[in-house]
Order: C-alpha cells, then sequence, then structure tokens
C-alpha cells in the first residue's frame, strides 16, 4: 500500500501458476520503473500486456486448503477492453470483484511466499492526480514554497533507547511545547524515532520495555542538552574569523537582493507601479530592508550588529543606495558576481578580489538560495531571543525557552525554511537523503536556540554581559552559512549535533498527502500491514480511525500519544469499528498503535506488529482519516 501513486497506471499483469498460483506481478507503466513481484518462482507464466487507455477492472480467485494451510489454486484478471489472463486451477470456493465505477486496479496486498496463500487487490481512481513533494503550495519571502511533509527519516531510531530530556518549569509552572509535567520539572514526551514510553525513557516502534530495562543505550546517553551540544558558537566562531570576509559578504548580499528583488516584483503585480522613491517606501516596510540588509552590511563593514537594531547613519546611507540600485537594476546586478561587488564597491561596503569574485560566482551558478534562507532564519532567532531578554529582562531561562518554544519562529518559520532547501537537496540526492539533511538542519536550529537560552547566564540564573554576549552572536549570525550551498551545509550542520532524546520539534504544519507521505506512517510486522489513509491541511478538525479486522480473533488495539495511553478499541474479529478524536487533543504528538491478541492458551499479550504516526498541528483545522487492517499475525 505504501508504494502506491495516486495516477499510475499498469503496463502489464503476470501469472504464474499449475495445480495452484506460485506468483503475480504487475508493471507499472507510470511512474515508470515500478516493479511488484510477489510468490515463487515455479509454474507457467502467463503476461497480459495492456494497451493505452486500457486497465484492469475485474480479479477472479479460487482458494482452498493445501494441508493445514490456505492457499490460493486460481487467478483471472479481466481489463476493459475485454482481455484477460488466467492460470491455475479452479476449485469450489472462489469470488469475482469488480472495480468500482471510475477505479482501476493500481496493485496488491496479501500473503505470498514460495506461493501465494492470500490476494487482494487495490482499485484506485482513474485520473487521480497524485500530490508530489514538489508541489508549488504557495510563495514566501524565498520564492516558491513545496510541500511540508513529515517523510521517512525523522522516525528512524539511531541506537536502541534515549533517555528522556528533562528540563525545570517555568516562573507559571508550564513546561516548554514538547514537554510534560513529572514531578518537579518537565519531562520530554517521546519523539517519532523513539515512540515508546519505557519509564525515564524511549524506545523504537515495536520494542518491549521490559527488555529494555537490561539493557541502556550508548550513544543517546546524554540526558544533558549543553553536555551533547557544548561550544557551537564557539566552534562556528571560530571557523568565521578564519573565513574570507569579502566572500561571505557577497554571499550576503546577493541572498538579500534576491530576497528583496522578489518582493519588490510581489509588490508591483499586486498594486499600481510607482515611482522609485514610492517604491522604496514600500520596501522599507519589510523586513528584508529593516533587518536583514542592515545586519549584511554590518557584516560587510565588519562592525557591531547593535542589540537593539538601531543601525548608524552610515550603514542606512549603504542600505538606502542599494535598495535604490535594486529597484532600478535588481537583474543587472544578480547576471554576474563582478556587478555584485561592483554595487558594495561603489556605496563603500567592500573592496574586492579576484579570488572572491570568482567563489562569489561559483556561489550564483548553484542557484542556491538554501544557505542564504538558513542565514537570515539565524539571524531572526538571535533577534526574537535578544527581544525576550530586553522585553522581560526579569525572565528566567525557562520562561524563555517555554515562550520561544510556541513562537511562531519554531512553529512555523523554522520549519518551513528548513523544508524549502529540499528543492535544492533534492537536485542532487535521494529523496531518503533530502529528508535526512532537512531533519539534520533542523536539530542544528535546535542546538542554536537552546545555547541562546542558555549561555548568558551564571549559574544563579541570572543574565550576565548580555550586551556583549549579544553584540557577540549577532555579529556572528551564522554569516558564513550564506555562503554554503547544501552540498556543504550538510558538514556544518554534522559538527555540532548529537543524538539526544527531546520532543519531535520544528516539524511545523503538514501539507495534504497519503498518511505515508506526509505524517510519516509506518507499521512494524503484520500486525497492521496495509493500513493507509490521507491528511488534509484544511478540515474539521477529526481524527477519523476506521478498524478493520480480517483476522480470526478479537483483539484489543491500544492507543497511545505522546506515550501516554489514550484509549483502547476491541475489534471483533471480521469486523469493522471506528474511533474519534480530534486533531485538537493529538496535535504535535506521536500516534502509536498496539495489538493485543490472545495466545494459544487464550491469554492476550502484545506483539505481533505496530503502527505510528505523526498527528500535526492545523491552523486550517486539519482531518486524518486512517484506516487500520487487523491482520493475522
Amino acid at each position: 500500500m505504501s508504494s502506491i501513486t495516486l495516477g499510475q497506471t499498469l503496463s502489464s499483469v503476470t501469472v504464474r501458476g499449475a495445480a495452484r498460483i506460485d506468483a503475480i506481478s504487475a508493471q507499472a507503466a507510470k511512474p515508470s520503473g515500478s516493479n511488484w513481484d510477489h510468490g515463487g518462482s515455479g509454474g507457467k507464466e502467463y503476461v497480459l500486456t495492456l494497451g493505452s487507455g486500457e486497465y484492469i477492472n475485474s480479479m477472479e480467485i479460487h482458494w482452498a486448503k493445501k494441508g493445514t494451510h490456505t492457499r490460493v489454486f486460481y487467478l483471472k484478471f479481466v481489463s476493459n477492453k475485454g482481455n484477460s489472463v488466467s492460470a491455475g486451477t479452479k476449485t469450489a470456493n472462489s469470488a469475482t470483484v469488480k472495480a468500482p465505477k471510475g477505479f482501476q486496479l493500481g496493485g496488491f496486498y496479501g500473503r505470498a511466499a514460495s506461493a501465494v496463500d492470500q490476494l487482494g487487490a487495490i482499485w484506485t481512481r482513474r485520473g487521480a492526480k497524485p500530490a508530489l513533494l514538489t508541489d508549488r503550495m504557495g510563495t514566501g519571502w524565498y520564492g516558491k514554497r513545496i510541500r511540508n511533509w513529515v517523510g521517512p527519516t525523522i522516525g528512524s531510531n539511531s541506537d536502541t533507547a534515549c533517555y528522556r530530556q528533562t528540563e525545570p518549569y517555568n516562573s507559571s509552572k508550564l513546561c516548554p511545547a514538547g514537554y510534560t509535567p513529572l514531578g518537579d520539572s518537565c519531562i520530554a514526551q517521546c519523539p517519532l524515532a523513539y515512540p515508546v514510553k519505557c519509564y525515564l525513557e524511549c524506545i523504537p516502534q515495536n520494542d518491549d520495555c521490559a527488555l529494555e530495562i537490561i539493557q541502556k543505550s550508548v550513544a543517546v546517553v546524554a540526558a544533558v542538552f549543553n553536555v551533547a551540544t557544548a561550544g557551537i558558537f564557539g566552534a562556528i566562531f571560530s571557523t568565521y574569523k578564519h573565513a574570507r570576509r569579502y566572500f561571505f559578504c557577497g554571499a550576503n548580499v546577493v541572498g538579500v537582493i534576491r530576497s528583496l528583488v522578489y518582493y519588490i516584483r510581489f509588490q508591483q503585480t499586486t498594486a499600481p507601479q510607482g515611482a522609485v522613491e514610492e517604491i522604496l517606501a514600500v520596501a522599507y516596510q519589510s523586513d528584508v530592508v529593516a533587518v536583514d540588509l542592515p545586519v549584511a552590511i554590518c557584516h560587510c563593514l565588519g562592525i557591531h550588529v547593535p542589540p537593539t537594531l538601531q543601525f548608524t547613519g552610515i550603514v542606512m546611507m549603504i542600505v538606502e543606495n542599494i535598495v535604490k540600485q535594486v529597484i532600478i537594476n535588481g537583474d543587472e546586478i544578480l547576471s554576474s558576481g563582478q556587478n555584485v561587488y561592483k554595487l558594495l564597491s561603489n556605496v563603500s561596503a567592500v573592496n574586492s578580489s579576484h579570488t572572491s569574485v570568482d567563489e562569489l560566482q561559483d556561489l550564483m551558478d548553484t542557484k542556491s538560495t538554501c544557505g542564504y534562507q538558513l542565514k537570515r532564519l539565524t539571524d531572526h532567532v538571535i533577534l526574537s531571543v535578544n527581544n525576550i531578554r530586553n522585553t522581560t529582562p526579569r525572565a528566567k531561562i525557562d520562561d524563555i525557552r517555554v515562550q520561544i518554544s510556541n513562537s511562531r519562529l519554531v512553529q512555523k518559520d523554522i520549519p518551513a525554511a528548513t523544508n524549502n532547501c529540499m528543492n535544492e537537496l533534492l537536485s542532487y540526492k535521494t529523496k531518503q537523503a533530502a529528508f535526512e539533511t532537512r531533519d539534520l538542519l533542523r536539530k542544528t536550529f535546535g542546538v542554536i536556540i537552546e545555547q541562546l537560552i542558555t549561555t548568558a547566564t551564571t549559574n544563579m540564573g541570572k543574565f550576565v554581559a548580555m550586551e556583549q554576549y549579544f553584540i557577540e552572536v549577532s555579529n556572528l549570525g551564522l554569516t558564513m552559512l550564506a555562503g554554503l550551498d547544501p552540498t556543504r551545509i550538510i558538514w556544518l550542520a554534522s559538527q555540532f549535533i548529537q543524538p539526544t532524546c527531546g520532543p519531535t520539534s520544528f516539524i511545523g504544519e503538514i501539507d495534504d498527502g497519503s498518511l505515508y507521505d506526509a505524517l510519516g506512517l509506518k507499521t512494524v510486522d503484520e500486525a497492521f500491514v496495509g493500513s493507509y489513509g490521507a491528511w488534509k491541511k484544511k478540515g474539521d478538525g477529526m481524527v477519523n480511525i476506521i478498524f478493520k479486522s480480517i483476522d480470526t480473533k478479537d483483539v484489543t488495539v491500544l492507543i497511545h500519544s505522546g506515550g501516554d495511553k489514550i484509549a483502547e478499541v476491541d475489534v471483533n474479529a471480521g469486523k469493522t469499528v471506528a474511533w474519534n478524536s480530534t486533531v485538537a487533543k493529538l496535535q504535535d504528538n506521536v500516534l502509536y498503535l498496539d495489538r493485543w491478541r490472545p495466545n494459544i492458551i487464550g491469554l492476550k499479550g502484545s506483539g505481533g506488529g505496530s503502527l505510528k504516526l505523526w498527528v500535526p498541528r492545523s491552523s486550517k483545522g486539519g482531518h486524518l482519516t486512517m484506516h487500520v487492517m487487523i491482520n493475522v499475525s
């Protein structure tokens, strides 16, 4: 089920059989190269090749016992044009299933080893349009926005367990987002990679808590976040001091100009075009001119970024001249690295060298914007934390942590900017590797935010040298990120990230898609295999789960959210049962299903399989529908 793509068509169906069915295969024409083989190598091969506009709309199946096991003995597939393929031997037990109107055969589900034991047809709507990761989902200050999906990698565990991160309450006895109260402190909810709660630990999907108590993790043993990530700013700043200022200056300004050109074009296409002065007035209302460009110019000049963002006259004079030139000659400036340096030279921001011009040209030729997006985001992270400290000077670390964890920056901006690096990552990485890189970048921002919150404090929880500290980190601003394309960003991030067991974070709001793509649905073993469904960002706020049993025994499904059991659902053999909740109750947590089934002496026990997925928040209500298969296992 997880490999089915809406809109795909089959080019052929192959059946192998003699006395019974040995194997079944389907070849997809679109997307090309997809092939599904089930069963062994015995029997005679029969192939039906489908022509243009032809599809399978009927399946006849016969079954019987062979020894103590049920086997499929006969199969026949018929197309909408009357062509067919069949193999095997007919029996007394048979059924014919036909596609609903407007549907076609898209794939199979069932059981097979050296022969086919069980088989079902997956019908897909003809002409349905698949949701693709790279679909355009609107625009932002950086340009095109693609789908934000959980993807397949964030739920992958790197060890056998992890200790759950703990943080103190804030002044109002509140926990940061992703944490729950535990005695005198807050403890992290189990993340997607380790969704099973085991006292003060979290363990991987399908694992057993009793067994884990005996064995402790190795790589994820750091319970204190700062221990695992100490020195991130020192390490980056050390690298920055040895970097070439001219190159990083140019790279920063290129990013700002690209963003400014996009912003100005948006204004010109949504409002009447005016004189340079009128467009300049509009531009000055954007963060690009109010924050990003002045910060970039300070970096170029080698002067401090003031904590209050009240820039000197020379900085604002340079900013005004650059903005005017961008309004008049934006495309021409971005046509070459030499033109960028000419602009900076004319406004007295930098003196370039031949080497730095060549390096900037190489970066511009890659059309990379990912590095600049991340650098801009880092500036805003620093300024956001600084603003909280300035407006609430008596706020404790824990107050700042709670406020930041629930801010737009964490809930929306970081997920969006890191996700849009996927556009570039997918141009030279597999989808799996691109998701891994994006997830690593998000963890990097978690490290940066935590150290910004905690570094400027003494053991007494009081701030020391706050102004000097923020002058340093503001001038740092991860300036060198702007000069990196994604091929080197992954290296930078990997230098500072150690696996920890904090809550799943920086996922943001998720766009429409199948549960496998959008919410990272994953089943282990056979209990729930074949489950499927869809997530919609806009909806009525409901979570509808439909349990369909093809089991021979009554079972109980345990539903967990964030590691805590929230419901038990009894599903009798062969029955269908519905369970409903809301997005608001389950959002920002892992939904985890475990099944309890009677053993040979009638006692119920876990094992046999599990299912997990992420339930996101949605400002538009959201709607989650999941069909959960209850299989014999």
